[in-house]
């Protein structure tokens, strides 16, 4: 028994020493061919390094073609084989990716519906590699040289569906997160030739220049006002970015002319020759919106008339693109409001709070106090609705004061809503902005760009515990700061809105002494400290308390140098790149410089 395992264990371990045995020998010429494309493959390395790239790549070509043409079996790959294919294999490992060949169309293919230059969600644009290399509200996406400490692997592979990119998408498929690892750990270099164009223009052939011809006033249809329209209505979605839905982009007058894919989508003269023409208006059934809004009778007439008058164009400049051409509902609603006079707009803003008031409550507004600057109104009594008005313009004019502003506050006044009834507050999130209000939140802000809709609405409480918490005034105070500071409607970041409003509240240094630790602990628990100024990363009840700690240390920094990172911040920056302009240092050092101090 025992001699029998020491044979066993003997067999064993031959056959780990000695491998696997091969049950076919390679003839002598293709081991010598072999070693000659060994050879030749540790040219590669230096080819590379001369920046012969295109030379390089012939060369494996050439090298794979040759191995294919050889043949080699499984049972055949010996010494020989492996010692060529591991050469073979470092040098393809020596090409650098190709940023505008390889990434560019992962990039354009699954992220620029959401982050390119008609929808940058986050703040993030990829269209271009400049706005790549910026990264948006989050942070950086790029680490060169380190991919496994860049943002945007991170959010390529998180295994939450919720916090992995491509949203509501499957992930990507595992050769291409690893083609993108590779081209960051590789220095994440750009081989385009300008980083503002769109990713990958400089790896695809040009379409041939197209010339536009401009109306002469003979023409019965107008592209700007019929045309122009019904194209970013029905067809921009699809045909726009970087990889327009069958090559066919309606961005530009231009792009429509130039066509697609399938050649004369447009053929000025003859709609019955143009493809457009019979995907809208001839083939049966209509190809063309996809979907099921189709166009009107009388829009596809239209279209084919412009086609036939020649495809004329009456705008200014045609490049310009055509959504510039067409104004969006919220443009209409700010020319439309631009030209309101101050008392219309007072009406009008006194009609919305009714209106506003009757959707969430389901009930009449009891009473309403107007002041200069305020509509306070609610079921709280008629007194209390006064002190209100009282409380609220007293904090505008301190913070007028303060800040040295003489801006208007807010055109056609700030609607204040005061609900006696938590449930009557809660209804103002799910009726009108459709969302839950998270435990511990009793008041909030809206406030929309060109001042569309501004309002705050709080629950106006009577046992609140004022040493943890802000009571109704206080709670008051922090609303209007919040209204005050996001007066443009431009969306500034929770953090930043809720943590000024919070230092505005008139509360006493032993507040702020008493909540350090719940702060400490909010803080601890993100995962990285510039998570800080990323929008949402806080829970929604911690949001004012951590924002108050962290906007007192911005302007401990100094005040003009917070009122500059507001003023970033409004135009459209990001909070992280708002921080590097402002202050001269990254987000990730303000804010370990802030915990630092934090845990002091």
């Amino acid at each position: 028994m025992i001699r029998s395992r020491f044979l066993l264990a003997t067999l064993i371990i031959s056959l780990l020493i000695s491998g696997p045995v091969a049950t076919a020998a390679l003839p002598k010429e293709v081991r010598r061919e072999l070693s000659q494309m060994s050879k030749e493959a540790r040219k590669i390395s230096g080819l590379v390094r001369r920046k012969k790239i295109d030379e390089a790549k012939q060369l494996i070509s050439k090298l794979e073609e040759r191995l294919e043409q050889l043949n080699i079996s499984d049972d055949e790959r010996d010494r020989n084989w492996t010692s060529f294919w591991r050469t073979f294999e470092r040098a393809r490992d020596a090409i650098p990716i190709s940023f505008e060949s390889e990434i560019a169309p992962i990039l354009r293919d699954s992220c620029t519906r959401c982050h390119g230059a008609d929808r940058a969600a986050a703040n993030l644009r990829l269209d271009t590699f400049n706005g790549l290399r910026r990264g948006g509200r989050s942070g950086r996406l790029l680490q060169p040289r380190g991919s496994a400490r860049s943002l945007i692997m991170a959010r390529l592979t998180a295994s939450e569906d919720n916090a992995r990119m491509p949203r509501n998408s499957n992930p990507l498929p595992q050769e291409q997160i690893s083609r993108i690892a590779k081209w960051i750990d590789g220095g994440a270099i750009f081989d385009g030739d300008d980083q503002d164009a769109p990713i990958g223009s400089a790896a695809r052939p040009q379409k041939p220049h197209v010339k536009v011809t401009m109306a002469d006033g003979s023409e019965s249809v107008s592209f700007t006002k019929d045309v122009a329209p019904v194209i970013v209505t029905f067809c921009l979605n699809c045909h726009r970015g970087n990889n327009p839905r069958g090559g066919f982009s309606v961005v530009t007058i231009g792009d429509m002319l130039r066509g697609g894919d399938t050649g004369d989508t447009i053929v000025p003269g003859n709609a019955d020759d143009s493809y457009l023409w019979h995907l809208v208006g001839l083939q049966d059934p209509i190809k063309m919106p996809q979907g099921n809004a189709l166009l009107k009778r009388s829009q596809a007439h239209t279209l084919r008339t412009w086609i036939n008058e020649g495809a004329h164009f009456d705008g200014d400049d045609p490049s310009a693109a055509l959504r510039s051409l067409v104004p969006t509902e919220a443009e209409k609603t700010a020319n439309r409001l631009s030209g309101m006079s101050k008392t219309a707009f007072r009406q009008r803003r006194r009609e919305q709070a009714e209106s506003l008031w009757k959707r969430a409550a389901s009930q009449d507004i009891p009473d309403s106090v107007v002041s200069d600057n305020f509509i306070v109104c609610g079921d709280v009594g008629s007194d209390r609705l006064n002190e209100l008005s009282r409380l609220a313009e007293t904090q505008a004019a301190r913070l007028q004061k303060g800040y040295q502003s003489n801006d208007e506050l807010w055109r056609g006044r700030l609607i204040i809503f005061a609900s006696k009834d938590r449930f009557e507050y809660t209804e103002f999130n799910v009726v009108l902005q459709d969302r839950r209000t998270p435990p511990g939140v009793h008041g909030h802000t809206v406030m929309t760009p060109q001042l569309d809709t501004a309002y705050v609405v709080f629950h106006d409480r009577t046992d609140t515990d004022a040493s943890n918490d802000l009571n109704s005034n206080q709670l008051l105070q922090r609303l209007v700061a919040e209204a005050w500071l996001n007066r443009t409607g431009t969306g500034l970041p929770d953090w930043l809105q809720q943590g000024f409003g919070m230092t505005e509240a008139g509360l006493e240094n032993d507040f702020f002494r008493r909540q350090k630790r719940s702060v400490q602990s909010a803080v601890a628990a993100l995962n990285r400290p510039d998570d800080l100024f990323r929008n949402a990363a806080l829970p929604p009840a911690a949001t004012p308390l951590v924002g108050s700690f962290l906007v007192r240390f911005l302007q401990t920094q100094g005040q003009s140098k917070f009122t500059d990172f507001v003023a970033s911040a409004r135009a459209g920056t990001s909070a992280a790149d708002a921080i590097q302009k402002v202050y001269g240092k990254s987000a990730a050092s303000i804010a370990r410089a802030f915990v630092k101090q934090l845990n002091r």
